[in-house]
């Protein structure tokens, strides 16, 4: 019961997120286009451009990684894992949240040590002076927020090992 109060909560959490991932998204289509179009008619784009895209990409994916995860999108080798019981396929997916948990902490905490850092020098970017932090911000939360997610599938995961039926079952029962 639990599992599936924590499941809809971070389920919702990392679709808004994603949904703000998005708006990031439409940005960067948005800086392109005005850019190409300005290089073309006036032969000088938007000042800055490279600095407001590479922003808006990096936060366009790595908020939207969490949602990933959570939606159960990831990449699976269907040929394999269609064939194996359902606890067979709940261990390879502890095994796999287990390695993407690492590396989503690893990636959030190496990019907050680093982020730190850059802040402390006060870096900016190269073009637009925008302070390095900006481009730290999103990669820290959606990296932390992936960690959560697959820390919760693994759980999840794990509880289908030991008793055999997902959480999803056990809802329609009550």
């Amino acid at each position: 019961m639990m599992i599936m109060i924590f499941n809809k909560i971070l389920f919702r959490m990392t679709k808004y997120v994603a949904y703000v991932g998005i708006l990031f998204l439409f940005g960067a289509v948005f800086i392109t286009t005005a850019d190409v179009v300005l290089r073309k008619f006036d032969g000088q784009g938007i000042y800055g451009a490279i600095d407001l895209i590479q922003l808006t990409v990096l936060s366009a994916a790595y908020l939207s990684i969490p949602y990933t995860f959570m939606s159960r999108a990831h990449v699976a080798v269907s040929m394999i894992t269609d064939n194996m019981s359902r606890r067979a396929q709940a261990v390879t997916q502890i095994l796999a949240m287990g390695l993407a948990c690492l590396f989503m902490a690893a990636i959030a905490y190496y990019g907050y040590l680093r982020a730190m850092e850059q802040a402390e020098y006060g870096d900016v970017s190269m073009i637009f002076g925008l302070p390095m932090i900006y481009y730290w911000v999103p990669l820290i939360v959606g990296s932390f927020l992936s960690t959560v997610a697959t820390l919760h599938i693994a759980v999840e995961s794990l509880y289908v090992a030991i008793t055999g039926h997902s959480g999803h079952q056990l809802a329609k029962e009550v």
